[in-house]
């Protein structure tokens, strides 16, 4: 009896603990361990993607996505291949299509750990090359056409042969809510 009474006035102690740590707190206890030198070497090779897990290891296959209350995507998982070169530049192979796969220069910020692909050419969230000049130059002025120049990912770990990274899913801001994108290094 004394030992549950124990585990019971242990529980909020630590449920209180956990829960006095910031979102980027959290994110940055579950990052790798590794340091800047060792992931930078670590990175060079071409990474294929393995598999989406949750955070407990259990494989993701299909996501539904709720676009409104009548309407529900399915996405099949998958996630391009990524080719790290030592002299800085990347590129994303094997990619649905041509739009996604881009190319560019990384770089690791030893400050706050993540690893942040800039793109050669910037990317919008609707693909230009298809509207209309009047069309493209409306969005502009209205401010719903959105650049995007960069990507940073952050490792949750990394391995000679496996690399895990962090796919945030929603949150409020005070849990720690992610899947892992697992990618194993080609072998030559």
């Amino acid at each position: 009896m004394k030992k549950i009474l124990l585990i019971i006035l242990i529980l909020p102690i630590l449920a209180y603990s956990q829960s006095s740590k910031s979102y980027l707190e959290l994110i940055d206890d579950a990052k790798t361990k590794k340091s800047a030198e060792q992931i930078e070497d670590l990175i060079i090779g071409t990474w294929e993607f393995e598999k989406l897990t949750d955070n407990n290891g259990n494989v993701i296959s299909e996501i539904s996505h709720f676009i409104n209350d009548t309407i529900t995507a399915t996405e099949i998982v998958w996630r391009p291949s990524m080719q790290i070169k030592k002299n800085g530049t990347y590129k994303l192979i094997g990619c649905e299509n041509a739009y996604n796969c881009e190319s560019g220069k990384w770089e690791y910020d030893r400050e706050f750990k993540l690893f942040r692909m800039t793109y050669d050419e910037p990317k919008y969230n609707v693909p230009i090359e298809k509207l209309a000049p009047g069309l493209l130059e409306q969005l502009k002025e209205s401010g719903t056409l959105i650049e995007f120049t960069k990507n940073e990912i952050e490792f949750a770990e990394i391995t000679q042969t496996e690399l895990k990274v962090f796919e945030f899913l929603e949150s409020d801001g005070n849990e720690f809510k992610y899947n892992l994108i697992v990618y194993r290094k080609k072998q030559l």
